[in-house]
Parts: C-alpha cells; structure tokens; sequence
C-alpha cells in the first residue's frame, strides 16, 4: 500500500486525500449518440475512450473529458429508462447521486458558461450564491444527471470547516 502521508501533495486547502485524483465517475446512458453530442456540442468535451463492451450484444462504453486528468465513463443501454429529473441539493430517495460539480476559475468564467448554456440545456437554473462560499447554477444532462458549475467567491471554501454539532467523524 502506498504511504498517502508522502505520495501524494495535499490539496489546495491543506488537506490530505487517499488518491491523488479522481479518474471518472461512471454513469448510465440510453443513447450515447445524444450523450456525446450534449457532452461535445454543447460543453466541449472529447471523446478521450470509445469501444463495446465484450458480450457481442453492441453495448458502447464512452469515456468522456470534463477535467482536467478526469472523465465521465458512460456505458450504454438502450433499454436504461433515466430516472425523471429531480431538483439538486433537496431531500429525495431512488436516486443514490444528487450531481456532479466542476470548478470554473472565477465569476466572469461562470456568467460566461451560463451565457453558453442559456437555451442549450434542460433544467436550467439561476445563478445561486450558496452559502457564501460559492456562486452555482444546475442542470441536467440528457440523461438527467444534474451538473453544477461553480465558482469560488472571495470567501471561498475556508476547509476544513469542521462545525457539525451532532458530528459524524
């Protein structure tokens, strides 16, 4: 096992992690023709894997850029029904994922990307001020996973920020 207290550098606020990165989170899709054109059309992604899977049934398994070194792994199944779009951030069962957040590099970055998306995207909401950490919006992909774009304000994340009164750790 490697030692996590020397190979890896701590992130950007001191901390230290078990990896040094997170390589893909991997998700489902019912049409991966439209999951591409939505990630490459639409955000700007690429193509960084495509192949099908072993079994001779066709099925497609697509990696796709998002970051920086990180992907999004779609495999496809054309009888997958999506789970109906529910509102991020809000108590709800049947869905184990709530969304997936990507860091932009300051608000101009972020009034940009929601100029982009204005009228592109489903689920489309406003720029929020969350907790006044960070200035977000949501929406959701064609598969209805929702996606945050966010951007740090001058608060910014001060972590850790250990002040839970009931804490679980």
């Amino acid at each position: 096992m490697p030692n996590t207290e020397t190979a890896w550098p701590r992130d950007r606020w001191g901390l230290k992690a078990p990896f040094a990165a997170v390589h893909h989170v991997a998700l489902v899709t019912n049409d991966m023709r439209k999951t591409v054109a939505f990630y490459r059309d639409v955000l700007g992604a690429e193509v960084a894997m495509s192949h099908r899977l072993p079994g001779g049934d066709g099925r497609r398994h697509y990696f796709i850029t998002v970051a920086p070194n990180a992907v999004l792994a779609f495999f496809e199944n054309p009888e997958a029904e999506p789970a109906a779009y529910q509102p991020p951030i809000q108590p709800k069962s049947g869905r184990a994922l709530d969304h997936i957040a990507f860091f932009v590099e300051d608000d101009a970055a972020l009034e940009a990307w929601y100029a982009r998306l204005r009228g592109r995207v489903d689920n489309l909401s406003e720029i929020k001020n969350l907790q006044g950490m960070v200035r977000a919006f949501f929406f959701s992909d064609p598969n209805g996973i929702v996606l945050e774009v966010m951007a740090e304000t001058p608060k910014g994340f001060d972590f850790p920020s250990l002040d839970d009164p009931d804490p679980a750790y």
